[in-house]
């Protein structure tokens, strides 16, 4: 048998109890496995056109606030464009993904879980920045800002600007028919 004081047993108590509450506040089970996949298609989507990119003599450092199309990154303009529209395309399946699970969760989800979505949302801004879609970050946390990232309808009305954003984005890559890679 083994002897347990009594501080030592509310202190698993309280351990307990806290672990409980961390793993209750965030995502879980087919959710998490959902939406944390789908973000990381998208970074695995976008380091897979770095190396393209790189092979190609595309430059993404050279990208400034202004500029991140192929005056900035030097060959590759239409490269450029298709990587652009590569990467909306595999965010757009993630922001779905997000507007499903949202849904889904409307009417019996924690705060927490809305929190955890809002935050993925936040992460793929940076890889998509880097990629050349600007001010995605600020887009998100602007949306967060008039919409509460701890709501069903928040992180819905987050991942609409966001696909806001690509939409126009998308919008702005004239692509060469014959070099369509869709």
């Amino acid at each position: 048998m083994i002897k347990c004081n009594n501080k030592t047993f509310n202190n698993l108590l309280k351990l307990t109890i806290l672990v409980n509450l961390l793993i209750s506040c965030g995502l879980t089970g087919a959710t998490k496995i959902k939406l944390e996949s789908s973000a990381k298609a998208i970074v695995d989507e976008i380091d897979a056109i770095k190396k393209e990119a790189a092979s190609m003599g595309v430059n993404f450092e050279a990208f400034t606030d202004s500029e991140t199309g192929r005056k900035a990154a030097g060959s590759g303009g239409d490269f450029i464009k298709q990587a652009k529209v590569r990467a909306i395309k595999v965010a757009e399946n993630f922001l779905t993904a997000i507007e499903e699970e949202a849904t889904k969760l409307k009417e019996t989800g924690s705060s927490g879980e809305f929190s955890a979505m809002y935050d993925l949302m936040f992460e793929v801004s940076e890889p998509l920045e880097r990629i050349g879609i600007q001010k995605m970050k600020k887009t998100v946390s602007m949306a967060a800002e008039e919409n509460p990232p701890t709501t069903a309808q928040g992180v819905l009305e987050i991942a609409k600007k966001m696909r806001e954003k690509l939409i126009q984005v998308k919008g702005k890559q004239k692509l060469n028919p014959e070099t369509t890679t869709e």
